[in-house]
């Protein structure tokens, strides 16, 4: 899916993916740069009072999960 970029550096996500992946008006997503990609998350809304927070950031975990790719493709070689 292809988009334009505006003059002032906006894009528009596409409404089937806004609705494909629950992105309303309001609703916060993370953007996260992995040098060569930049990829679009969805933040998971919370729901319920009284819940401890204990959350590892996204990127966080997709960084974890690229370096463990590496290393079973270093393996695999």
């Amino acid at each position: 899916m292809t988009v334009k970029m505006s003059t002032k550096g906006q894009i528009v996500l596409p409404a089937e993916l806004r609705k494909k992946y629950k992105i309303d008006v309001g609703k916060e997503i993370e953007i996260l740069d992995f040098g060569g990609e930049i990829v679009i998350v969805p933040i998971p809304e919370t729901k319920g009072r009284g819940f401890i927070k204990f959350r590892r950031k996204l990127s966080d975990i997709i960084a974890e999960y690229k370096e463990e790719e590496k290393k079973r493709e270093k393996k695999r070689r």
